[in-house]
Formats: C-alpha cells, structure tokens, sequence
C-alpha cells in the first residue's frame, strides 16, 4: 500500500532618518490578505499567518519572528513542489503500478490459496487490503487528470489573453477555478478517509497474524506470509515517510540556503530572470566603527552600482536587523547584500536562488515581477 503534507520587527527607520538617509519600511511591513495557490488543490489562504506552534518552535530555537516566517514560506514552497512532483507523470505511473500489482498478486493468490483454511479471517484482511489499493489507485488517477485539465486550461486561458474580453476571461477563470477546487476538496477527502481506513485495517490485520501464531502458518502458510509481506511492507513506508518529514523539518531549521539550493535544481529558474535581478538595489555592509556610533546602529549598507546605473542611498541598520533571516548569519564585514522594493533585505547569494525560483520577497511575498502584487 502507498504511503499518502507579524508581529513585526521594526527596521532602521528611525535611525535612518537621524542619520539622514532615506526612510526604510519596518522588516516585516503589514501584510493585507494575499492569497497562495497551494499548486495542488487549487485553494487560497488569506495571507501568511504564523501559526502558534511556528511561534513556540521559533521561541523555543531562540529565532525571531523574520526568520520563522521565511521558514513557513519556504516551508509552504516545499510542499507545494512536493505535490506537483508526486503527481508528476513518471510518480503517478509507478504509484499506480505499485499498487496495481499488489492487487493482482492479491487476487491471483487468493485464487491458488483456495485449499487453505486459516484459523482467522485473514482472507478477508487481505481482500480488503486490495480493495483500498484499487481505491488508492483511483483517487489518483483522478487527481491526476484533474490537474492535467487544469494545466491546459492555464495555457489556453494565457494563449487566449489577447483575443478575448478580460472581465469574460476572468470570469470563465474563476468558474473553472471555482470548479477544481470542490473535485479536488472532495478527492483530498477521499483519500483522507482511506488512509485512516487503511491504518485501522492495518491494525486489524496484525492482530489476526499475531493471534493466529503458530496455527496460521501451518494451515494457510501463503497467506500468512502474503499478509506479513504486506504488513511490513507498510510499516517501512511509514518508517520511511515520518524519517523524511523529521529531515526536511531539521533541514528548514538548521539548513535553509541548501533546500533552496535543491530546490532550485530541481525545480530550475521559473521565478526572476537575470535581467530582472541585475535591477534590483546592491549594497555592501559595512559595520559601524566606534567613532561612527553616535546613534544606534549596528552598520551601514552602501550602494554598490548595478548594471543599470542605479545607485541607492545608504541605509542604517539596526543591531537587531543586521542579519540574513534566510542563512540566520549576522551580516559581515564587507558582506554583498541585495534589497528588494519591499525594503527587505538579504544575502545576495541567498536571495538570488529564491527569486529565481520564486519572484517573490519570503517575508512579504511581495512580487518584484508584478509590483505590488503580493501572491
């Protein structure tokens, strides 16, 4: 069987402004209801909310609230990768004949198995079990197609743009997002309810094995190996799924710039272009020395001039700002650091993978591509 996913921190505004340079928006501005295609059900949150475990993680690992939040959002750009690969063609194929196979090896050896008598109803588990493998096999298949549709429907919606109304296009959108949306609520429903069916079952069946000892083996021996092959083979994809979910979460904590590396090669460059990225503000930090600490600030980020000659105005830092809420390293000396037009700031070495695989900011989500559009 398959195993089946502010409080805002202020920025150097005020000291900005008694250092004379240009006035900076707080690190985690207010954000207003954006919503976020989860690439899988086709349904929206009303903005990114920190939930209260994300808070007691983020207290209890010592991390402010910046830093927890680009980890949600990286966090929520995992899953949704996630889902589009594991209903990818190649996954949908083998999932199926995975599970397809253990259908037929069910049924063929309920056929040969006929002369055995089990002293506990472990015939009956093992039609059962192949009965939620057929149903696995089909709610994936429809969920399948149903992105596949989707999927076209966004390519012909966009090829379409020029030559149809915009307000009958935007309608026709929402109706058949609206549409996908309830076949897909009601798949994800589905497939809940047979995952929690199949680990009951589970337990149903490793209680006849277990009771039927000794007696089971020597009257319906095939049967009960078939039953202990299946059994087993669940608790290694449980094993196997609760390993990678704990790596992934450590992985978030500890190591974010290397998931975003992997899932940049992955996924490949769907987010900013080079050309995009040339635009964008560069600075270089340099740390106050002891003589410039007349207010309060930690260092200075000075313009570095881009390739499209534009230069920004130097920018304080408070000690609490200056650093990388992606790496979570406090800025260096002499440390290049790209700002975004939301005035978040960051590595550029690690903003620049995120924007190419995600236009957006991974605090505010807003899209450098489409101004302020927040997604």
């Amino acid at each position: 069987m398959s195993a089946s996913s502010s409080s805002a921190a202020n920025s150097s505004s005020a000291a900005a402004a008694a250092a004379g340079s240009d006035q900076q928006a707080p690190l985690l501005a207010s954000r207003q209801g954006s919503g976020a295609d989860d690439g899988g059900s086709g349904s929206s949150d009303s903005g990114p909310r920190q939930p209260s475990l994300a808070v007691l993680l983020g207290r209890a690992a010592g991390r402010r609230g910046p830093s927890m939040l680009v980890r949600e959002t990286a966090a929520r750009e995992l899953e949704q990768r996630r889902a589009d690969w594991g209903y990818s063609r190649p996954v949908v194929a083998l999932d199926i004949m995975w599970n397809t196979a253990f259908v037929l090896v069910s049924v063929v050896m309920l056929v040969v198995t006929a002369d055995e008598h089990p002293n506990t109803p472990i015939r009956l588990w093992i039609c059962g079990y192949a009965a939620q493998c057929l149903v696995h096999v089909v709610l994936v298949w429809i969920e399948y197609r149903r992105r596949s549709a989707r999927r076209v429907r966004d390519e012909e919606r966009q090829q379409n743009y020029n030559y149809v109304n915009d307000s009958e296009d935007e309608e026709a959108g929402v109706d058949a997002a609206l549409g996908s949306t309830a076949q897909s609520n009601v798949t994800k429903r589905c497939e809940s309810i047979n995952t929690m069916a199949s680990f009951l079952w589970w337990i149903v069946g490793f209680y006849w094995v277990v009771s039927g000892g000794d007696i089971l083996l020597a009257e319906a021996p095939r049967l009960y190996w078939l039953a202990v092959v299946f059994l087993a083979f669940d608790v290694f994809f449980a094993i196997f799924c609760v390993v990678l979910a704990c790596l992934i979460g450590i992985a978030l904590c500890c190591c974010l710039p290397c998931i975003i590396a992997i899932l940049y090669a992955v996924a490949g460059q769907e987010g900013a272009s080079e050309a995009d990225l040339s635009i964008l503000p560069k600075y270089k930090f340099h740390i106050l020395s002891n003589g410039e600490k007349t207010v309060v600030g930690a260092g200075k980020m000075v313009p570095v001039e881009t390739t499209s000659g534009y230069l920004a105005n130097d920018r304080l830092l408070l000690p609490e700002d200056a650093e990388c809420c992606i790496c979570l390293t406090s800025y260096e000396d002499g440390a290049e650091l790209h700002a975004l037009p939301c005035n978040h700031h960051f590595h550029s070495t690690c903003i620049v993978k995120w924007l190419k695989m995600n236009a957006t900011c991974p605090l505010c989500k807003y899209n450098i591509l489409k101004g302020n559009e927040q997604i």
